[in-house]
């Protein structure tokens, strides 16, 4: 139900509108300008709040005209809620939301116009103490490229035309200051693209030594493997490995979008089933059908650990101190792209001197050798090798992928003895 008085149309932004407590200071991380728009608009304009950024409008390949967008961040105050009541999980950030192309958030994103609205009617607990709501799109260069959606209990009047200007004038900062981070994605995008699977640019890990080699088939330019390692918070270390079925352009293009939302998702702090779990939702929103596996490791040194999970996976392999090498029996879970899989985890001892290694199916299977044979070979080198981990890459590459059928990736952790 929208408001009376035409207050659903296209205002304009009020003088002064962008005046004091409604600056927001330019950043090139979409998450810290969702930050400053939570703090903003709950505290003036609304008791919840949300900051959504454009996956995908409809296309022909998506009939439904339904609208795929990413969650940059909520914010839930009033009516007894609080930021406390509502569970990170529940709405986690970088999460993939759909909007039924009925929806006035799908229409404000497709009109690129401000929709007020009452309660539609929802199943969430949460937004159901909500009566009024507003949404807001974020337009860069005359296209729709996010929203912010306010929301006010039943205890406050409905959004009037001088709050939805000022909601708009917001929206305007924000898609100056959004605009600059989208064109940096982009433009990594493009260039990944054009060179194919990079080597991840491998951080310096706190107390944790890692290298890794990530290789297209033979014969071609690119594919469709990636892997990343990312410092996190406490001192840990996220080490992902990726594989999208197939190589090529096609692959490294699916490629490239899966490892910028694996990478975001895990500098957003979630663990790895629910880094997988999240992962699995984006795969299905990328148009053509889409199949990939993944590995999700967050080793932690100071408490010698490490949990995993794994998504249609190859299990890793340890190889301790003495030569002993161990196959990891973990749930395989579903390959991504299905979009309902759940994801395990596991948590394990690394003892320090403990090499953990990563890797894709390409490194151990080939089509005259099944891949336990390949597992059984890397476990074999791994067993005898005790020197730099960079070393240990480049025998296992020459050993066992130098004229790779498949794309092939191998990543080495290690806790170093003190």
């Amino acid at each position: 139900m929208r408001l009376p008085d035409g207050q659903d149309g296209q205002p304009q932004p009020v003088a002064g509108s962008g005046g004091a407590g409604l600056s927001l200071t330019p950043s090139d991380d979409p998450r810290e300008m969702a930050g400053q728009i939570l703090d903003i608009t709950v505290s003036r304009f609304a008791d919840a709040a949300g900051v959504f950024v454009l996956d995908r409008l409809p296309t022909d390949s998506q009939p439904s005209g339904d609208v795929i967008v990413r969650r940059l961040g909520t914010r839930f105050t009033g009516g007894g809620a609080d930021a406390a009541d509502v569970p990170h999980e529940v709405f986690p950030a970088w999460g993939v939301v759909t909007f039924a192309a009925e929806s006035p958030y799908a229409e404000c994103l497709q009109r690129g116009r401000p929709v007020a609205f009452r309660q539609p009617g929802t199943r969430s607990d949460v937004l159901a103490r909500y009566l009024s709501f507003l949404a807001v799109p974020i337009i860069t260069e005359g296209t729709p490229n996010g929203l912010i959606t306010l929301a006010r209990t039943s205890g406050r009047p409905a959004f009037d035309k001088r709050e939805i200007a000022e909601a708009t004038a917001l929206a305007m900062q924000a898609a100056t200051c959004l605009a600059s981070a989208s064109r940096v994605v982009e433009q990594q995008a493009a260039e990944a693209r054009q060179q194919g699977p990079l080597p991840a640019e491998l951080v310096t890990p706190h107390r944790l030594e890692v290298a890794g080699r990530c290789l297209p088939a033979a014969g071609t330019a690119i594919g469709g493997d990636w892997y990343d390692v990312l410092s996190l918070p406490g001192g840990r270390t996220g080490v992902i490995v990726g594989d999208v079925m197939g190589h090529g352009p096609v692959a490294a293009g699916v490629m490239v979008q899966l490892r910028a939302a694996a990478h975001a998702l895990a500098v957003a702090g979630l663990p790895p089933a629910g880094l997988l779990a999240e992962l699995d939702r984006t795969a299905i929103t990328l148009g053509d059908i889409v199949y990939a596996t993944c590995a999700y490791a967050i080793i932690d040194p100071d408490d010698t650990a490490v949990t995993i999970a794994l998504a249609g996976h190859l299990p890793p392999v340890l190889a301790m101190p003495d030569g002993t090498t161990y196959v990891l029996e973990l749930p395989s879970g579903l390959s991504l792209g299905l979009g309902t899989a759940t994801f395990g985890e596991v948590r394990i001892r690394l003892l320090p001197g403990t090499v953990l290694a990563l890797f894709t199916d390409g490194l151990v299977e080939t089509r005259t050798q099944p891949f336990d044979q390949g597992i059984h070979a890397l476990q074999a080198i791994l067993a005898r090798e005790r020197g730099p981990l960079d070393e240990a890459c480049d025998t296992i590459i020459a050993s066992l992928a130098a004229h790779p059928e498949d794309d092939t990736t191998v990543v080495l952790a290690r806790i170093p003895v003190q």
